[in-house]
Parts: C-alpha cells; structure tokens; sequence
C-alpha cells in the first residue's frame, strides 16, 4: 500500500510538471501585449480663401550674340527691379528675381544660329492691388505665371485651429476600435501628425499665350483668389488593453 501510495504521489508530481511546462511554453510562444496592436489614421480639414499671390515676370530676347542677349536681359531686369523695389514691402510685397538663362537656338541643319535669354523676376504677398499695379507698371517684362497660395500665417493659424479636431477623431476612433474588439481601454503606441494644403485650381500659366515683347500697360493685371483646402492628418497605432 506504501509503494501504491508513493507511485500515485510521483504521477501527481509528474503531471504537475508537465502541465507547469505547458503553460510555460504557450507564455513563451505568446509573449503578453505582442498582439492587439491597431493601425488607423483621423484626419481634419477646412477651406480657406488663398491670400497669397505669388506672379512672375520675364523677358525673353534673342540674338545671334550670346554676351548681347545676357546684357539685354540684365539691363531689362535690373530696371525692372528698381521699380518693384520702389513698393516692396516685407509680407505685403516681396521682390525677388528668378531663373536667369542664355541657352543655344538651334537651326533646321542642327547647327547653333542664334541665342536665347529669359530673366524672371517674382512678386509675392498679400497686398493684391500693390502686386498687380507693379506688374503693370514693369517696362519690358510681361506676366508668365500666376498663382495662388495661402499665406504662411493663414496657413499656420488655420492648422492649429483643426488639429485639435483631428487629434480627436483619432482618440475617438481608438476607443470605438477598442469597445468593439471587446477590451476597456487602449494605450498609445505611436503617433504621427502631418499638415497638407490642396489647390482646387492649377496654377495659372499664362507664358505660351503672351507675346514676351509686348508693350507693358500701366493697368493693374487682373487676379482673383481661389480655394485651398488646408489638412492635418493624425496616424499611428494603439494597443488594445
């Protein structure tokens, strides 16, 4: 009865390791909080009117002298610099100038016969009435581009103001995931902020329709502001607790 008694206690002992064992091993193949990890994104938006013109002008010339074009060009620009320095002003009209070219014309045989040169100079700001009056006014240069933005202050402020409802579609949508899938509450992994703006009109390009070498007017260039959709996007993942 002694040894049936020790036999029963050793398989008792046994099977208690195995299954400590067992245990041990799904812990181990498992490791807690490896899973339950979700992956979403909640983003926030609001459209804006655009309060940045931003309005290029060139001036093309040609010649079958190369150091005769560059200098058309440079002295064309430089006077018109002058002038929209005259008006600038940080913020409301900002003068800078743009790409400056002399590039090779070539003839029906493949063969250099003549030169080109392009100078740009760019306006930018808020002050709408001061940008188009100045292009106007620039003798030589006429307008080869036009487009809107919205300004980095416009920008900056409208941001702040959605991000806030952003951040909370995200925490929203995190606990709803987190309710559904049966669990109390979640916590933050990671998490990712970015900022877009999208035009809903292309730039406007006006230089394949312009004659480069015609007669500036003193009239203000006419320009109208569109919409810009201003986005913050919140991403990242939460675990499931």
């Amino acid at each position: 009865m002694r040894n049936f008694n020790s036999l029963s206690a050793a398989i008792i002992v046994a099977l208690s390791s195995i299954t400590a064992q067992a245990q041990n091993a799904v812990t181990k193949d498992v490791p807690a909080g490896s899973s339950q990890i979700v992956h979403l994104s909640a983003s926030a938006s609001a459209q804006v009117t655009q309060d940045w013109l931003v309005m290029t002008l060139a001036v093309q010339k040609e010649g079958t002298d190369a150091a005769a074009v560059q200098k058309q060009i440079k002295t064309q620009l430089a006077s018109a610099l002058a002038l929209a320095q005259g008006s600038a002003q940080a913020g409301l009209l900002d003068v800078s100038t743009g790409q400056l070219s002399i590039s090779p014309r070539y003839g029906r045989d493949g063969k250099t016969n003549g030169w080109t040169g392009v100078a740009e100079l760019l306006l930018q700001g808020r002050d709408v009435e001061r940008i188009t009056a100045v292009a106007g006014r620039v003798q030589g240069l006429t307008v080869s581009q036009m487009h809107w933005e919205v300004s980095p202050e416009l920008k900056r402020q409208t941001e702040s103001r959605i991000q806030g409802q952003a951040v909370a579609q995200f925490q929203a949508q995190a606990s709803a995931l987190a309710s559904s899938f049966g669990f109390g509450t979640y916590g933050l992994r990671e998490v990712h902020v970015t900022n877009q703006e999208t035009s809903a009109e292309p730039p406007q390009v006006r230089m394949a329709s312009m004659q480069m070498d015609a007669a500036p007017s003193p009239t203000p260039v006419p320009a109208q502001a569109g919409q810009s959709r201003v986005v913050v996007n919140v991403a990242g993942s939460i675990q499931l607790k």
